[in-house]
């Protein structure tokens, strides 16, 4: 019997949209702040595929906080383009989930943004950041999207914490 061979996990769809009339400046240039708001609610999917739901973090009196964002956009939208957000884990640590969204044009598939974040759960009691349930450590933890991440799946290997913590080089 050959061993079984455990592959990458694909990236999360986390958003599908038009770019639509009202959102577009006087050049039909999607405005910044939609791009903000469209990896925003990719986030909240991204989030749901680990488990993790406003009500949920409501009923348990604690918040998601973006301590780190950066914003990087490599080509304009159009009115009328159709996009796609594609999200996946980089990192997860004991307070800490890190994360990229990567914003495709629908028609060519090329990148035209992306947004690399770092989130902490946070209490609503006290306002600072508590450790992550662990649910929510495994569920990112298994979605790692890195090399190092997949190499280690496909050889049927756990991926060790250090390799969690690894952030995966820019190119």
């Amino acid at each position: 019997m050959s061993p079984r061979r455990v592959s990458a996990p694909a990236w999360e769809e986390t958003f599908k949209g038009a770019v639509l009339a009202s959102e577009y400046d006087a050049e039909a240039s999607m405005n910044s702040h939609i791009y903000v708001s469209r990896f925003d609610q990719a986030t909240w999917f991204l989030l749901h595929a680990i488990g993790v739901t406003p009500a949920g973090m409501k009923r348990q009196r604690r918040r998601v906080a973006i301590v780190r964002e950066n914003y990087q956009f490599l080509r304009e939208l159009k009115g009328g383009e159709l996009v796609t957000v594609r999200s996946g884990f980089l990192a997860v640590g004991a307070k800490y989930i890190r994360f990229l969204h990567q914003m495709h044009d629908r028609d060519g598939d090329r990148l035209v943004a992306t947004c690399d974040c770092t989130a902490v759960f946070a209490s609503l009691r006290s306002g600072k950041s508590i450790p992550l349930p662990p649910p929510v450590k495994r569920g990112a933890g298994s979605r790692l999207v890195t090399r190092e991440a997949a190499a280690a799946r496909r050889r049927g290997k756990a991926v060790s914490l250090a390799e969690r913590r690894r952030v995966p080089a820019r190119r």
